[in-house]
């Protein structure tokens, strides 16, 4: 391969890498690190519940992930264009939190973030068609190994350094990384040149909202969106389920955002690129059978965390192997979403739909783990997730389309 075409792959993979690693140090602080620095401050359950419900706005952003595809902004390139607008509107809307004191203002710092999630909404679908738009069908397993490590160190940042720090730093500090990590990305995407090459989404006669039904015509990808639902409810023996068991086994909320917030994504982290050439070199269909498999094992695994039947380490090593099988799961499952989302020239339209269902499935299991576990125990609760995932690769081996 030529030194400069290796060079521009390069470059194009970490900048993907840069924008997730920005996005996730927002979504890191305001998922994670915010719910706990309000509850520690006295704020409500109720007040608390209402952040977190902010996030449901993502479930809909397939909605108007259509205009994104269809319109360019101040001449730019298609994707570009509504990354700068939309990014930089956003770290403005969170600039005010400068000024908020919670918990005293929380209700304020409830609006600011509705405004920032609209803004991230339109941010996002311009951020996942630019991907799929830029890379080719060999570069994607690779990339999206590059992209996971982006994830994960924004994750460890914005939901486990800035948590850990937040006594030295204060409220003021924190909210200043925040909105300097959602400044960080512009200056290279303004320098990014987007290339004009990919085909371009039609404006005829049909609306806009027609290529919403367009990504089922494709054959296969009806039956694709029922197993994306599924495998992400395999997820619910994921991170706050494990956070939910730990601390009913006396963890403290230290060890807890130590071993989930850091020192398993800083691992998964590192990982991820070498997972990313190993899955270059296999089939689609052979890396997500084997990752769901290895997903269902490590749920079956956490069986004796319920019960505290393990040694601590053990316990730890547990926990960080599932969250680096986690990593590797979303790396395998957006390749195919990527490929999935190709097929038609709706690229953000295709990927934000993919990602909804995804939410759908991930959400839907966030609201009944502790609700069976608190009817059948957790151990159950684990166990359910183990066959749900076994499930899964099972109907994807029978799957065609992939």
């Amino acid at each position: 391969m030529p030194n400069s075409i290796a060079k521009d792959r390069r470059s194009t993979y970490l900048l993907l890498a840069l924008l997730q690693a920005s996005k996730w140090i927002g979504y890191g602080f305001t998922g994670v690190a915010l719910v706990a620095i309000l509850r520690r401050a006295g704020a409500d359950l109720t007040e608390i519940s209402m952040l977190m419900g902010v996030g449901f706005l993502f479930m809909f952003k397939f909605l108007w992930a259509p205009l994104v595809d269809r319109f360019k902004l101040f001449g730019l390139p298609t994707y570009k264009g509504w990354y700068l607008l939309m990014q930089g509107l956003m770290a403005l809307s969170l600039a005010p939190l400068f000024w908020q004191h919670p918990p005293e203002d929380v209700h304020a710092i409830l609006l600011l973030l509705v405004v920032s999630s609209v803004a991230a909404t339109f941010r996002d679908i311009a951020m996942d068609g630019l991907a799929v738009k830029l890379l080719k069908p060999e570069e994607r397993a690779s990339a999206n190994g590059v992209m996971s490590a982006g994830f994960m160190l924004g994750m460890v940042l914005g939901g486990g350094i800035l948590l850990m720090l937040y006594d030295q730093l204060g409220w003021t500090g924190s909210v200043a990384i925040l909105v300097l990590g959602s400044l960080l990305p512009l200056p290279f995407v303004a320098r990014f040149n987007e290339p004009d090459d990919a085909p371009v989404a039609p404006t005829g006669r049909k609306p806009i909202w027609h290529a919403l039904l367009a990504f089922f015509k494709v054959p296969g990808n009806l039956q694709w969106a029922g197993l994306i639902i599924l495998m992400s409810m395999a997820g619910i023996t994921g991170p706050s389920l494990l956070a939910l068991m730990l601390v009913d086994q006396g963890w403290s909320l230290t060890q807890i955002g130590g071993i989930t917030n850091v020192a398993g994504p800083l691992l998964a982290a590192a990982l991820s690129l070498a997972a990313g050439h190993v899955f270059a070199r296999i089939s689609r269909r052979s890396a997500i059978v084997a990752i769901m498999l290895l997903g269902a094992g490590f749920s079956f695994a956490k069986m004796p965390i319920a019960s505290n039947s393990y040694p601590e380490a053990v316990t730890i090593m547990v926990v960080i192997l599932a969250i680096i099988t986690a990593s590797w799961t979303n790396i395998v499952q957006k390749i195919v979403v990527t490929d999935k989302a190709a097929a038609t020239s709706d690229f953000g339209t295709n990927f934000t739909l993919q990602g909804s269902l995804n939410q759908v499935g991930s959400n839907l299991a966030m609201v009944l783990a502790p609700l069976l576990a608190k009817e059948i125990g957790y151990a159950y609760v684990v166990m359910i997730g183990g066959f749900i995932g076994l499930l899964s690769a099972l109907l994807l081996l029978r799957f065609k389309q992939l």
